[in-house]
Formats: structure tokens, sequence, C-alpha cells
């Protein structure tokens, strides 16, 4: 008995535990600054810091929560805000996963989720572990760790455990199944970004319906029956460990910008567009364009990010040097040219999945049979289609009209998530398959779907426009000569990249092709080493590592205006008309009508849209606006006294009864 426990354990740290291990060295290792105690500067948190100022020095200060601050939007709930709440019985798991430091722990559990789940499929290992690379290493799941979407990451963090408690039920391993479900779809709830929790009851829901057709068709109703039920119960138990902050969040979407509006018509008079939800333009305002997806496999095929550094080998770099530009001028011009020509207001960097992973991906069409095929295949369909939002309306007008609370949540394009989950994990299921089996007709079936669009695009290149929505600023800014080069250096791109797909295409192809002579072993080693490479070097266009500050930094100094403003010991409120309503840097110091939230007031949000239609005097004097910040003649900061700002209260003296919200305004 004491043998086969050491035998036990044995296995389980090798390999796993060494995996584990190098698991977390990764993580630690791709964020090497945390090393030497420094932190990531994530905008998104930045921003973050100075909304949630006064909630974190009330609870310092007095050890309590409030559910209220001031210091933005002219106040405003904390319940989405990281508002604490009694009775987190979670708090122990988020709390063991933090030990290692942000942003790195986040990284880690993409990489650990994945690498469960693939195991809980019957994966071998070093497959498992190379799936787990290619699902944390994807662009886009990088990019939003870097800009801040912390809550986001954790929440897609935890998908791949859920979907492994959820596959453990329906292998029949239904207590195991069920207690890591419950818990992992706790903390996925817990991450407090809902759309994503959203987004993974869709791709449950696919799954349902596709092994519940399998069931049907098997004879096998009453079995499934009861997983479905067990899931049900896992569901309910894991709302209840989330109780307080969802009770909490659907008080507020009443009075938020994502409830309905009470008004009829829009500051201009023109009537407004009513729904439970969200605005059209405001949901699909970032909408994936069609062509634009195949930045999936070719990264810069619209540009890539809104601006890149296009090099000094860059044919830009030498017109600017040729034209007599200063040589630091035009160093600085090509770190940041506008080369993206895509229909999205911004992008960090490109959803790219990677061309050898897409290669995989359409190999296991052919490879895998089942039920599990169709899943992620029909996932990776629906979510593709709509990223696309207002660029395929017939579909997104259809979830937004009729699919329940689709228009509560913003940013279409953010449902490649699923995408992102569903395209490496079939992928790496189909290459274990093929090494297996090694059909070679599958492999030019296979590179021939890949090549032959990637072929045409790069031989009708020059049909193409490279024209994007900002172009008219561009060429007026710059002038038509230096936008000419620019509008080259995005056909330069475009080329480089669709040839850079085609060449890691042509490599695996080879390498699998003649997998057979050279043996599964070094087949699978040569394949992992061109994923990583392909990953990794389009991710280190992105990943910004002079972005690490020390620990001990403050973004946010005190300025002279700060200073001059704090002197006042009265109450009143700051608006900082240089950096526009959504910007918590006035936040941080200073009671602020500014401040940075996706779910702020409706009523505030209301009053201030039509006010500064209107009257921007009216709207600074009621809301008690005693100080602006705005910009002088030499575009410094300049501080303006409001005198007839209204102060906190004033007596009424008298009533007027309206018939309408509108008439109100």
């Amino acid at each position: 008995m004491r043998k086969l426990n050491k035998d036990a354990i044995r296995s389980l740290i090798m390999p796993h535990g060494l995996v584990v291990f190098g698991l977390v060295l990764i993580s630690i290792l791709f964020y090497y600054p945390l090393l030497n105690g420094k932190t990531l500067l994530q905008s998104d948190i930045r921003q973050y810091e100075g909304m949630s100022k006064e909630l974190k020095e009330y609870r310092s200060e007095t050890g309590e929560e409030t559910y209220w601050v001031n210091n933005a939007f002219g106040g405003m709930p904390t319940y989405q805000l990281g508002a604490k709440y009694p009775a987190d019985f979670l708090i122990p798991i988020y709390s063991f996963f933090r030990i290692l430091p942000r942003p790195a722990h986040i990284l880690f559990l993409y990489l650990f989720g994945a690498y469960i789940l693939l195991l809980v499929l019957n994966i071998p290992w070093p497959s498992a572990l190379f799936g787990s690379l290619a699902f944390g290493f994807s662009t886009y799941l990088l990019i939003i760790l870097q800009v801040g979407h912390n809550t986001k990451a954790l929440a897609v963090s935890f998908i791949p455990f859920v979907l492994s408690g959820l596959l453990l039920v329906f292998q029949r391993k239904r207590l195991l199944g069920f207690i890591l479900m419950t818990l992992a779809l706790g903390m996925q709830i817990r991450a407090n970004h809902y759309q994503m929790t959203y987004y993974l009851l869709i791709l449950m829901g696919i799954f349902v319906i596709v092994f519940g057709i399998q069931a049907l068709k098997e004879n096998r109703v009453k079995i499934f029956a009861s997983s479905i039920g067990l899931l049900f119960l896992s569901g309910i138990l894991s709302l209840g460990f989330n109780a307080t902050p969802l009770l909490t969040t659907a008080e507020y979407t009443k009075f938020s910008t994502r409830g309905s509006s009470e008004l009829k018509l829009n500051p201009d008079g023109s009537p407004k567009e009513q729904s439970t939800g969200l605005e059209y333009d405001y949901i699909t305002e970032y909408s994936y364009g069609i062509f634009e997806s195949l930045n999936l496999i070719a990264p810069r095929v619209q540009g890539g990010a809104s601006s890149e550094d296009v090099g000094e080998d860059s044919d830009l770099y030498e017109f600017l040097i040729d034209n007599n530009v200063p040589k630091p001028q035009a160093e600085s011009f090509i770190k940041s040219v506008p080369t993206y020509w895509g229909s999205q207001p911004i992008l960090e960097a490109p959803a790219y999945i990677g061309a050898s992973i897409a290669f995989l991906f359409i190999l296991s069409l052919f490879v895998v049979k089942g039920p599990f095929k169709w899943w992620l295949l029909i996932s990776f369909i629906l979510s593709l289609l709509l990223s696309w939002g207002k660029n395929f309306p017939l579909l997104t007008n259809l979830f937004i009209d009729y699919v329940p609370f689709y228009n509560k949540f913003r940013a279409v394009s953010s449902i490649q998530v699923i995408l992102e989950f569903a395209v490496p994990l079939l992928a790496v299921i189909g290459l274990n398959k093929f090494l297996a089996d090694a059909d070679l007709k599958n492999i030019r079936r296979s590179f021939a779907i890949f090549s032959v669009p990637l072929i045409i695009l790069f031989l009708f290149s020059g049909s193409l426009s490279f024209v994007g929505l900002y172009d008219n600023y561009y060429s007026n800014g710059y002038g038509q000569e230096i936008f000419n080069q620019i509008i080259e250096e995005r056909k330069n791109i475009f080329n480089k990249d669709v040839l850079r797909a085609l060449l890691i295409g042509g490599i695996i192809f080879l390498t699998l092709r003649f997998s057979k002579s050279i043996g599964r072993n070094f087949t699978f080693l040569i394949v992992s080493i061109i994923v990583f490479i392909d990953l990794y070097s389009v991710n280190s266009r992105y990943i910004d590592k002079d972005l690490f500050i020390d620990k001990s930094i403050n973004t946010y100094q005190l300025s002279e205006i700060d200073n001059e403003i704090l002197l006042d010991t009265l109450d009143y409120r700051v608006f900082n008309l240089s950096t526009g309503l959504s910007n918590a840097s006035s936040s941080y110091y200073h009671n602020s009508l500014n401040g940075y939230h996706a779910a702020k007031l409706r009523r505030f949000q209301e009053y201030y849209d039509y006010l500064t239609f209107h009257d921007n005097e009216k709207l600074f004097n009621s809301l008690n606006v005693k100080y602006l910040i705005g910009k002088d003649d030499q575009d410094q900061d300049q501080l303006y006294v409001n005198p007839d700002a209204l102060g906190n209260a004033w007596a009424v003296d008298s009533l007027l009864v309206l018939d309408n919200p509108d008439e109100l305004l």
C-alpha cells in the first residue's frame, strides 16, 4: 500500500508537478521586470486608481467599506468599482493564485487552465503543454493584460477550468467535475466581467446542444439529462457564492447607462432610439472588419495596431532621410506610424492566433471526428460572425433585438475570446491525432485551404485601397507626400505578413508531410518550435517591457494646479476640459465630474450630454464645478475659477410639475 502511494505521488510529480513549476517560471520570466520589484503600468488600471482613490482611503482610514464615492462623475456607487462584500467564500482561492505578482498570475492561469483541460481530454502531457502555450500566448490575451483589462483577462483565464469540470461531468467523473466546475464558475463570475461570463454561457450552450443531439442519436438521453441537472446545480451554487455582487449589479443596472432610458428625445431634439440596454452605435463601435479577420493568421493584413514601429529598414524611413528630415526626428516618426486601415476606432494589437495554429486548426477539421469538433467549429464560426458587429447586421441585429442581455454589452469584437479558446484547443487535438495516424491526404487538403486564399491576396494586393478611417486627418497633418509613403508602407507590411503566413504554413506542411520519416517525437518538437517562434515574434512587436516602472512611483504626481485647488477647504467640484469627460486623472485628488467607467449613472450621463449640447454654463454651475482645467495659448494647463458655481445645495423656492423627463431637461 505504501509503495502504491509513493508511485501515485511520483506519477503526479513526474511530469505534472514539473510542468506546473515550469508554467510558473514561464509566467514570471515572460514578465521578467517583476523580478526587479517593478510593476506593469497598465492604462486602464491607472484610470482605476484615479476612480478608486476615495474608496481605498476610506477603507484604510476606517476599516469599513463605503458603497458610494464623490470623486468621479459627481458621485457614483462603488458596486462596479472594487467594492468588497461580506461572506466572500472564494477569497482563499483568489488569494492563493495571487501569490504570483500581477500580471504573471493571470498568464499562469491561462497556461495552467488550458493544461488541465487538455489532460481531462486525455491528451498526453507534452501535447497538453504545447496546447497551453498556444492558448496562453495568443496575442489578444496578452494585450488585454498589457492595457489593464485585468477583470476581463481573469474571467477568461477561468474558462478552461470551467470547461474541464463540464467535461468531467459528462465523462461520468461527476463528483470531481461538479466540485471543479462549481469553484471555477464561481471564480469566473467573481472576476466581475459579466460580458466574459455571458460569452462562456454561449460556449456552454453550444456544447449542450451539440452533445444533446449526440445523446439523442445514441439513446443516452437519461444519462445526458442527469448530467445537465448536475450542471444546473453547480451553476446555482456558483451564483450563490456571488449573490451579493450579482444582486447589487442587478440593482445598479437599472440606474446605469446599461439600463433603459426614460428619455424619448436626444439632446438635439431628434427621436431617441428606444432600447432596454445600450444604444446600437455604442454596442457596435468596436466591430471587427470582415476582411480584417484575416489578421488572425496574417497579423498586419490591415496594418496591425493603430500605430506601428516600421523600423529603420523601412522605405518610409529612407524617404524621410532622403528628404533631409533630421535623423532624430525621422527615428521618432517611424516609431508611431498610422499603419492601421481597418474600421475600428482604435486597436492596440491584432487578435493574432498564429498562422501555425490556424494551419493545425484546418487540419483538425479533417482528422478529428465527432461532436467535440462540431462544438468547437460552431463556436468558432458564431464568435467570428458576431465579432463583425455592424459589418454583419443580419446576425448582430438579431442578437441585439432578441437574445436576452446581449444588448447590455459593448465592444462586440470581444466575443472573439471564444475563438481564441476554440482554435488552439482543436488544433492541439488535431495535431495529436494526426501524429497517431499520419494521413498525408489530409495534409495536402489542409495546405490547399490554408495557402490558396493567401496566394490570391498576395497576387491581387494591388486592387486593395489601403485607405483607413482617419486618413483625411493624416494626409492634412503630415502632407500628401508623406501620407503617400505611409500608404506604401501599409502595402509593404501587408505583403510581408501574407508571405510570412505562407512561409510558416509551408514549413509546417513539409514537417508533417515527412513526419513518418523523421519520427513522431521529432515532428512534434519541430512543430512546437515553429509555433513558439510564430507567436513570440508577433507578441514581441506589441508587448512593451518598458511599461514596467518602479513600484514606489506614483503616476499621479501633484501638479501646481492640483496644489492650488487643494488650498480651497470648501466643497466643490473640478472638471478637466483638456482630458474630456472619460478620464480619471482629476478624480485622484479632487471631487470631479471626470471619470473613467463603462457603466456610469445614466441620469448623470444624460444630464451631461444635454447641457453640453445646449448650455455648458448651466452644467458647471448646477453641478458645483468651481474649478476648470483647460489649455492656454501655449497648450499648457491653465486653471480657471468659476465664480457662479451654485454650491452643494440651495433652497427650493417653488415647485414645477412637468409631464415627462424630456420636458424636465
